[in-house]
């Protein structure tokens, strides 16, 4: 009994760690519980309408990307028409030609249009509206109507007037009562159009090339997240009217609110609001259209009902862990002593030896007193050790590599977009969308800044989009082959931007700026080494002196180079796993270059 009183006495009535780890963690993480259990239990219904408004964010916003995505596209096709000769000359001109010229105008015109209604998918139909009376459609007027009154039509005159948007604009949603009313898909359908103007020779606005977009196909877009059983996601203009919407009997209608003002008060957010007598949560956002907002509406009763289940689960959780956190706190406070004893025991042994001076200090407790009077001074060198050695190379390391990383750029965005501006203006349509689908996949790729090892397959994929794009400079003289005897080697995993500089080095230092016939392989293959890529081309090659210099500057850190490229991934190759790891360049004067690089398997 005196044993138990002496125990009791020794560890919660005197002032010990043993008493004010219990007190303190008792009473910290009950005040905690019931704060949590309370905030919880009031903020529900805001955490899952936040919830919402994230969810009905991400779908609004990937939305918004396809619709501003589509709609450029669609933008591209209008401007193959407009700034057609022919087009011009019909709209400006028509009644005067003669009937050759005519038909020769007509003939280019369907060309044209047959390739907007091959590869514009979004487009249903492209009306060319000219001030004059000129009238043609994508199927060469088969569908319309010969005596309607295009030119009395508001939305026919809105597109001949000028607009603060410039020359490419919306006209909203208008009925198609123009067609023949055989062409049931079309007749009397709501249309949304964009309208792109025809300009003169000097400036003058001769008419309007007008794109119907297919409303089916943009409803596709607006995919409803799992809290939006009923709700909706749809689109309107700057005047509020209804643009798309799953229901098709709301197109063409305005919407109408009483707080429809706030949503031109900010860009984007949310707010409760009552429509036809229920509260509905309205989240909103901007799109790449001026004057165009995306809305989400969800019920709040779909709120309310999904968070008072979280309510009635929260308030029995707190409650066994209010219990539960009483017995933790008394077995963890019990367990405690003992490590402490052990520890204070080990210490005592530790210091036996040690002779360094031990400066005494009150850390009120008389455990700790012990400890940092013991701990004190060997946690001090070893501390001091630690940032001497370890830690100084560790840290220089990573910012050497970052450093290194952050070099890496492309270099070519500006002639690509020369490459593609040419595209564009030629009319090579299928080459300009391959030049586009690359550009992107070489951004997104390289965008992931979160990859620092990617699979070989995805790299090589990487390069063949990049030599792609660059090959447009030499007019595709260039060859490409790739040569992977086992196909395992492409799960090998390699730092990320590896191959992209050597052969952009190549290209530059081996073929110059002069279009010439060329080739460039790139051969893996798995040795006893590891993994390694070979990056030839048949270009001018390089000086056996320059060689020399050249392998002795890329694998020296300490080395100025002016080859950035191959010193920037050699270094990041000898930082990440090793000096026996890196490039050697073989090359001969009008024989190729050879780049090797030396990696280890890593699957």
């Amino acid at each position: 009994m005196n044993k138990v009183i002496l125990f009791l006495r020794h560890n919660f009535l005197d002032r010990t760690i043993m008493r004010t780890i219990l007190i303190s963690y008792l009473l910290v993480n009950v005040l905690l519980l019931l704060l949590l259990g309370y905030l919880s239990i009031r903020d529900s219904t805001k955490m899952i309408t936040d919830e919402i408004v994230n969810s009905s964010n991400k779908v609004m916003e990937q939305a918004a990307l396809g619709l501003s995505f589509n709609l450029e596209e669609s933008k591209r096709s209008l401007v193959m028409l407009a700034g057609n000769y022919s087009v011009i000359t019909m709209m400006k001109e028509h009644h005067t030609i003669g009937i050759r010229n005519r038909l020769q105008h007509e003939r280019n015109i369907a060309e044209i249009a047959q390739g907007v209604s091959t590869y514009q998918t979004l487009i249903s139909d492209v009306l060319m509206l000219g001030k004059t009376g000129y009238i043609n459609n994508l199927d060469g007027r088969k569908t319309l109507q010969w005596d309607y009154p295009f030119q009395s039509q508001d939305w026919v005159k809105e597109t001949f007037q000028t607009n603060p948007q410039g020359s490419f604009f919306s006209i909203g949603v208008h009925k198609q009562d123009y067609y023949l009313s055989t062409n049931i898909t079309r007749y009397n359908q709501p249309a949304l159009s964009v309208v792109l103007q025809v300009k003169g020779y000097q400036g003058q606005t001769l008419g309007a090339v007008i794109g119907n977009l297919d409303l089916s196909k943009i409803n596709g877009m607006f995919e409803q997240s799992t809290y939006q059983n009923k709700g909706s996601i749809f689109l309107i203009d700057e005047n509020r009217r209804i643009i798309v919407h799953k229901d098709s009997s709301q197109i063409g209608q305005a919407l109408n609110f009483p707080d429809e003002e706030k949503l031109y008060e900010q860009p984007s957010g949310h707010f409760k609001e009552t429509i036809n007598g229920i509260e509905t949560l309205v989240i909103f956002q901007p799109t790449a259209v001026n004057g165009w907002k995306m809305l989400s509406t969800v019920p709040m009763s779909d709120i309310t009902g999904q968070s008072q289940p979280l309510k009635s689960n929260l308030g029995r959780i707190l409650y066994l862990c209010l219990i539960a956190n009483t017995l933790i706190s008394l077995l963890i406070t019990l367990r405690i002593s003992l490590p402490v004893r052990r520890l204070l025991a080990a210490l005592d042994r530790m210091g036996e030896d040690d002779s360094l001076y031990v400066k005494p200090r009150d850390y009120r407790y008389r455990e700790l007193n012990h400890i940092g009077n013991k701990f004190k001074d060997l946690m001090g060198r070893i501390d001091l050790l630690i940032k001497q050695n370890y830690l100084t190379q560790i840290s220089l390391k990573e910012e050497e590599l970052k450093t290194l990383q952050a070099q890496i750029n492309p270099h070519f965005l500006f002639n690509t977009l020369q490459q593609l501006q040419t595209e564009i203006v030629c009319g090579n349509t299928e080459e300009s969308n391959h030049i586009v689908l690359s550009l992107s996949n070489l951004f997104r790729y390289s965008m992931k800044r979160s990859e620092e090892e990617v699979e070989l397959e995805r790299e090589m994929s990487n390069v063949s989009d990049y030599l792609y794009i660059l090959n447009k400079k030499y007019n595709d003289g260039i060859a490409v082959s790739f040569l992977i005897p086992n196909r395992g080697v492409l799960r090998c995993k390699i730092p990320k931007l590896t191959l992209q500089p050597i052969v952009e080095n190549s290209i530059r230092h081996g073929f110059g700026d002069h279009s010439r016939e060329g080739a460039i392989r790139i051969k893996a293959v798995a040795g006893r080494k590891g993994l390694l890529i070979v990056i030839a081309d048949n270009g001018q090659g390089i000086a056996s002196a320059q060689v020399d210099t050249l392998n002795r500057h890329i694998n020296n850190p300490t080395q100025k180079t002016d080859n950035i490229g191959l010193y920037n991934v050699s270094q990041r190759i000898k930082l990440k796993y090793g000096n026996e790891y890196g490039i050697r360049i073989r090359s001969r004067q009008t024989a190729g270059t050879k780049i090797s690089i030396l990696l280890p398997l890593i699957y």
